[in-house]
């Protein structure tokens, strides 16, 4: 490993900092202008690059992870929007990046191999239904959109990034896609639209037994991580 990889790779939990009140300043990766430009594999092979679907499909894309908690939280949800919106022109992807609970079981990554067989054990423990990316070793994508455990992003088939979240929020992607595709069929019967912009910042409930379940898996260092950063929640929380 060089020394790009080895500190992207984190060997313990990183709670959040003093800037997750802003979180947007947190995130490389801007709305209104071009998405970051990507090519990934998936875990059959195929290579994935964002600009083949220019002009062709909107893209929604998943940050996570074996050892995210809110990544499993909202698998099962991503699985039904993706067998949705499919047929309406969106593509869904999930971006394997780095552990956010490293432990026993599944430690920070070292090789590309171990990455890939961890983004496979996600792929079978939660039956992720969706193509699962694998990023590169040093977390290039993951670094040039935001390094969040479990973001959400829409790039639009123009190559515009339209819509991001440093946490997924399964019912927020709904209404945007709704209203998104909703748009499209207003512009092509020749109405008048506005374009508009927003932000909000909202707390978001975290799932205990989701975190509880991960963290297991993780092992016991998972446990003790999260507690070190947040010793309020020491055996209370998850």
């Amino acid at each position: 490993m060089n020394d790009e990889e080895r500190a992207y790779n984190l060997e313990e939990f990183a709670a959040a900092g003093p800037t997750a009140t802003n979180p947007g300043e947190t995130m490389a990766a801007k709305v209104g202008v071009a998405a970051p430009d990507f090519e990934a594999r998936t875990l059959d092979g195929t290579v994935i690059r964002l600009s083949d679907f220019h002009g062709q499909r909107h893209v929604v894309m998943m940050t996570g992870a074996v050892t995210s908690p809110m990544c499993a939280f909202e698998v099962p949800a991503l699985n039904q929007l993706h067998h949705e919106f499919t047929d309406l022109g969106v593509s869904f992807f999930l971006l394997y990046t780095r552990e956010s609970h490293p432990a026993e079981n599944y430690s920070s990554h070292s090789s590309w191999n171990q990455k890939l067989s961890y983004a496979r054990d996600l792929q079978r423990l939660e039956n992720v239904q969706f193509p699962i990316i694998v990023d590169s070793l040093d977390g290039k994508i993951h670094r040039s959109y935001g390094t969040w455990p479990n973001a959400l992003f829409v790039i639009h088939k123009d190559g515009r990034l339209i819509f991001r979240s440093n946490i997924a929020n399964d019912r927020e992607l709904r209404q945007f896609l709704e209203d998104l595709l909703a748009a499209e069929r207003a512009a092509a019967e020749g109405r008048v639209l506005h374009l508009q912009y927003s932000e909000r910042v909202i707390p978001h409930e975290a799932d205990q037994a989701t975190h509880r379940r991960v963290y297991e898996r993780a092992g016991p260092k998972a446990f003790e991580d999260y507690w070190a950063k947040r010793p309020q929640h020491r055996n209370r929380w998850p």
